[in-house]
């Protein structure tokens, strides 16, 4: 397991950790005093061992040492049971607890290396690009592919952070295009549009680039992966590739521009999806 898979765990883990206690503070009335006591009970003894879990990760990096983020992690689980146990409400500790685990183990880079994926593997590859979008986007992400199709929507985006900015960039099929690109365009366009109905235009942008060509990946602004075929098709009949490349200005200035010189179909520009 690499640096980027045992930091996309690390989430999962708190979420799993966290997530009776946020079904508690959300449903109070249908939960009598023991299995509230039960609920908390089992999170003061499970919450231990992911910290250690977090010190490891902390620690793994030749040369380095996260102790900062390790620290801030530690105290905010720790807060929650501190809390409690003085008598402070849950819907006070829990909101605030949260927050702070989550942007430690976001505080903790990671670069994952270039990887080949072999034939006959797409769900690795799936795997390996949900890991990138849904892990390491904290401020935005940027994808560009001439085929996009809907499947994008479900496998890669749905659990990215809701504050993330998401810009997707495709081509449309040309007027001459056979029935089943014509297809994959309109199917697409519907799960766009309902993915805009839940995305205000300031985090989520549609647009059209018709001289696209290459796949890109550019989270944060400064991450650029280079991927080997669309995402659709990832790993299944031929090899595929995620390579990083140097996130220098001029890269960024070249991929960027194929956002800035493209029609919007939906953004902020464009409220109303077209």
């Amino acid at each position: 397991m690499d640096r980027l898979q045992e930091k996309y765990a690390l989430f999962t883990k708190l979420g799993a950790l966290l997530g009776p206690l946020q079904r508690l503070l959300s449903h109070q009335n249908q939960y009598n005093e023991q299995e509230a006591a039960q609920i908390v009970a089992r999170f003061c003894d499970e919450y231990p061992r992911l910290n250690g879990e977090m010190r490891v990760f902390s620690q793994g990096e030749p040369g380095h040492n996260y102790a900062i983020q390790y620290s801030r992690f530690f105290n905010a689980l720790d807060s929650i049971k501190v809390g409690l146990e003085y008598d402070k409400k849950l819907e006070v500790v829990l909101p605030p607890a949260v927050a702070k685990a989550q942007a430690a183990i976001d505080a903790i880079p990671v670069s994952p290396p270039s990887t080949i994926l072999e034939a006959g593997s797409p769900f690795t590859a799936y795997c390996r690009l949900r890991e990138l979008c849904e892990t390491d986007a904290t401020t935005s992400l940027t994808w560009l592919d001439p085929y996009l199709d809907s499947t994008i929507f479900h496998r890669y985006l749905a659990n990215v952070r809701s504050s993330t900015p998401v810009t997707l960039v495709t081509c449309e099929p040309s007027t001459n295009a056979g029935n089943r690109d014509k297809q994959r365009w309109a199917a697409f366009l519907d799960i766009s549009r309902l993915f805009s109905s839940e995305r205000s235009a300031t985090t989520y942008r549609l647009v059209v680039q018709h001289s696209l060509h290459d796949r890109w990946l550019v989270l944060d602004d400064k991450r650029i992966y280079n991927l080997g075929g669309s995402a659709k098709d990832a790993g299944a009949k031929d090899d595929f590739t995620i390579s990083t490349v140097a996130p220098s200005q001029d890269n960024l200035a070249a991929i960027f521009q194929y956002v800035h010189s493209g029609a919007e179909l939906f953004g902020p520009n464009t409220p109303i999806h077209t």
